[in-house]
């Protein structure tokens, strides 16, 4: 305990005071230009108890409200009650000023949510006034949009996908008005979902993806529209090939100064981005075998719009509808997994994912930096596909819902 006092006093003596400014353990240099320390740096944690009981539905197995993982073969609706605290966040902030009056700023954010408790990099990236270098949201999504939820996966066409990347923004005359151009690394990351096969593996992603954004900021919030360019490589029968993909994202949030109620949305539709989207991402439907085994993107458009309404400064409420249909149309082949052992195979067929999510909750905050939640969650997977299985015409659906309720604790200091 002695150490830690020392070490800590060391540091204050180093850094010259500390201040009680947002983390509650913050350190400044005494030597200041323009009225502002030349070195300023934190350490916060936003902690989080996270709970979650299945009322029924096939998410058992899932450690956040993902409808895309909804089992439609399933009939499992058994209850379940689960409580941890890996979404709790670590994060170190630093910042300097340099003679001219510009800065720069770094950060290192870490979670547990690295399975099973282990610790997990988030972002860790450093920030000058044009440039970001490191780890943080990608640039084809609008890192300043999250409705104010409980659960943890967000609308199924929701794009908070983490990335390396270099990016650079700057304005134009008009200063409300920014742009942001950046190289992000290829996403390489396939997992196939549990209930369909395509036949379809990964391969080595050499070409990053490009995306550029255009911002319109004013007082009550803003309007973004941002646009992604890629090419995706996949290996079939042990050859390789690749197509281009690409989406758009047009997005804002509204809250008039007078009031904390806000709206937030976002619109994507695209073809070949499907590894950005929340429920979908990863799962290997960037594309697919098409006619004579070559490559199609699969075309994707979603959508969702959350409102918060503040009853009192303590007491607030959220409402938050999602959306989202993909599809791949003339596929090759495919295998609907509904029984591993005798599995159905389609060729030439038709398959399409429409996902919807709703959500409502009730939030109460006792103390400053303190935040209680109750949240109702409910979802819809719906699963159809036809094709021909030995000259027979096949034409099947499924779908299933889930319902969660989820709650938790927050604390940030």
């Amino acid at each position: 305990m002695k150490k830690i006092i020392v070490s800590f006093a060391v540091g204050a003596l180093f850094f010259g005071s500390i201040s009680a400014q947002d983390r509650f353990l913050t350190v400044t240099s005494k030597d200041s230009i323009d009225g502002a320390p030349k070195h300023k740096s934190s350490l916060g944690v936003n902690m989080k108890l996270n709970g979650y009981f299945d009322v029924f539905g096939g998410l058992q197995d899932s450690e956040t409200f993902n409808v895309g993982n909804i089992n439609v073969f399933g009939t499992d609706d058994s209850k379940s009650l689960h409580v941890d605290l890996y979404q709790t966040q670590i994060k170190f902030e630093t910042a300097i000023v340099l003679e001219n009056g510009k800065k720069i700023d770094a950060v290192v954010e870490t979670d547990f949510w690295g399975g099973d408790g282990h610790i997990r990099l988030r972002k860790a990236y450093v920030e000058t006034e044009h440039w970001q270098i490191g780890q943080n949201w990608n640039n084809f999504g609008d890192e300043v949009l999250w409705p104010n939820i409980m659960e943890w996966e967000g609308p199924p066409s929701g794009i908070w996908l983490r990335s390396p990347h270099v990016k650079y923004k700057n304005t134009l005359r008009n200063e409300n008005y920014i742009y942001e151009v950046s190289l992000e690394a290829p996403i390489n990351d396939y997992n196939r979902f549990p209930d369909i096969e395509p036949y379809v593996e990964e391969s080595n992603q050499y070409v990053p993806d490009l995306t550029l954004a255009m911002k319109y900021k004013r007082d009550w919030g803003h309007i973004r529209l941002s646009s992604v360019y890629r090419y995706i490589r996949y290996k079939l029968q042990e050859e390789e090939d690749g197509f281009f993909g690409y989406g758009f994202s047009f997005s804002g949030i509204y809250s008039p100064t007078y009031t904390k109620n806000n709206f937030q949305y976002q619109i994507v539709a695209g073809q070949g981005i499907t590894a950005y989207m929340t429920t979908i991402a990863g799962q290997g439907y960037d594309g697919y075998p098409a006619d004579n085994n070559k490559f199609k993107s699969t075309p994707v458009v979603g959508g969702w719009a959350s409102y918060e309404y503040f009853f009192s400064p303590k007491w607030h409420s959220n409402v938050v509808f999602g959306y989202t249909h993909f599809s791949n149309k003339g596929a090759s082949r495919y295998i609907l997994l509904e029984d591993t052992e005798t599995p159905d195979v389609y060729l030439n067929g038709d398959i399409t994912h429409t996902h919807y999510y709703g959500i409502l909750n009730l939030m109460y905050e006792p103390y400053d930096r303190m935040t209680v939640g109750l949240e109702l969650d409910y979802g819809i997977k719906d699963l159809d596909a036809e094709g021909y299985v030995n000259s027979d015409f096949i034409d099947q659906g499924k779908d299933r819902d889930a319902m969660r309720i989820s709650f938790g604790f927050m604390f940030y200091f």
